[in-house]
């Protein structure tokens, strides 16, 4: 009887000290799924400052081919026109889209300058509406570009960013 009980004292002390661990794949685990919430957090942040970005710039096309279609008709029907420099610009440009702020403040400048010479007052009022209207846009886009360029620019958010193909604007 001695020995069956020493016999079940050392198991005990022997399932004591055995521990099975699971080593680091817990930890492997919880650092995989944060890293995976982080991403999705900041994917969320980042997606709609992208939107709104994207709102702005439609905006713009908009006001920028009602614009352009009135100083195209409006050199067209008459020769001697002060808007035939910035109709020759507006033709030369494929897209009514946003291309660059310096391009789109150099327009908006000129078409300043050359609408109030405009003969007819009422769409002379109107093509400085839609370019004032264009300069408010042009405005808007910039800090929501640069609000955009910001949060993309530290590195945690750029490593995701990048991931998920956003690109500086």
């Amino acid at each position: 009887m001695l020995l069956f009980s020493k016999k079940i004292y050392f198991e005990q002390i022997r399932s004591n000290t055995k521990h099975t661990t699971m080593g680091f794949m817990p930890i492997i685990v919880a650092l995989l799924g944060f890293i995976l919430l982080f991403s999705i957090y900041i994917y969320n942040q980042i997606k709609p400052r992208k939107a709104n970005i994207t709102k702005t710039i439609d905006k713009m096309e908009e006001v920028s081919r009602e614009r352009k279609q009135l100083i195209l008709g409006y050199d067209s029907a008459n020769d001697a026109s002060p808007l035939a420099d910035i109709a020759t610009q507006l033709r030369k440009t494929s897209t009514d889209r946003f291309q660059s702020f310096n391009k789109e403040e150099t327009l908006i400048d000129e078409i300043n300058r050359a609408a109030p010479q405009i003969s007819d007052k009422s769409l002379s009022t109107q093509i400085q509406r839609l370019n004032e209207q264009q300069k408010q846009l042009l405005r808007t886009l910039k800090t929501t570009s640069g609000e955009y360029n910001r949060f993309i620019a530290s590195p945690s958010n750029k490593m995701v960013a990048s991931l998920f193909g956003f690109k500086t604007f």
